[in-house]
């Protein structure tokens, strides 16, 4: 089978090699080769040779938010990486995201992020789902970066507008999503060198644009980057899977390890597990 059109990229650096790993290893198994798989590793040290070999494509970018601190956000953010894609790796008809800390559960998941290619601007989660009844919308930590990088034009920002997730992601090469997200982490990135006091993200960038350009979305449901942080899944025994824990039930695609749940331990049959790719494979798998 020739390989998709269709480029799958990661990024992560050292810290995350393990999660990476656990990443590519899902993938394989889901995909093979059906869909080709790249990685953007960040910061001074290389992927390991057994990391790097489950994937078709590396880029290894030493200097990549070199001299940028934390505090003020994230290097993937500074760098304007999720807005470059075409141009770090050039030629493909349209590519998709996914966070370093995801992983895939089955091969369900990508024709469904890829079906809104063809007619939207970009297909991406909008954080809104039944599952995520506890949590405010917008959220503090939205609040204070929307104050932080746009707060004399605050009220025109679309507060009230769902956040969209930008650890997932798909669009075409052509989308004109591309061009306006990184003009909009340009100038932040310039005032940040200016010494501004602003914070670098993508996600509230692409929130912004997205609704304030009136950009075409396609809603990528909750089952393709299930925000672990929000909802935990329900372990169904007799099926060996991860399902959402209302009825339906249905499969989840792709588990999205966001926030503090990447190291969380869970009680599981007198085992103290984390929800990461070995440990569910290896609990369901026995």
């Amino acid at each position: 089978m020739n390989p998709s059109p269709v480029l799958v990229v990661t990024g992560f650096d050292a810290k995350h090699f393990d999660l990476a790993l656990d990443l590519a290893e899902s993938f394989r198994a889901a995909y093979q080769d059906r869909y080709r798989l790249a990685a953007i590793v960040f910061g001074a040290e290389p992927a390991p040779p057994a990391l790097a070999a489950h994937f078709d494509q590396v880029m290894h970018l030493a200097d990549a938010g070199a001299g940028f601190g934390a505090a003020a956000g994230y290097v993937l953010a500074y760098a304007g990486l999720k807005a470059r894609l075409r141009e770090v790796f050039p030629g493909h008809a349209a590519y998709i995201w996914i966070d370093a800390d995801c992983w895939m559960q089955g091969d369900e998941s990508l024709p469904r992020i890829c079906a809104g290619l063809g007619a939207f601007d970009i297909c991406v989660h909008p954080e809104s789902d039944v599952h995520y009844l506890d949590h405010e919308t917008p959220s503090e930590r939205t609040l204070q970066i929307y104050r932080s990088n746009d707060g004399p034009r605050l009220a025109a920002m679309p507060l009230r507008k769902p956040m969209l997730n930008t650890g997932v992601f798909a669009m075409r090469a052509d989308s004109r999503v591309w061009a306006l997200w990184q003009a909009e982490l340009d100038q932040l990135r310039q005032r940040h060198q200016q010494g501004e006091r602003v914070y670098l993200s993508d996600q509230i960038p692409l929130h912004k644009i997205v609704y304030l350009q009136r950009l075409r979305v396609y809603p990528l449901r909750a089952i393709d980057n299930w925000k672990t942080y929000a909802c935990l899944p329900f372990i169904d025994r007799q099926a060996r899977c991860l399902r959402v824990p209302t009825l339906p039930h249905e499969k989840i695609g792709l588990m999205h390890l966001a926030g503090t749940t990447k190291d969380q331990l869970f009680p599981i049959d007198g085992q103290q597990l984390t929800l990461r790719y070995r440990d569910m494979h290896r609990l369901l798998a026995g």
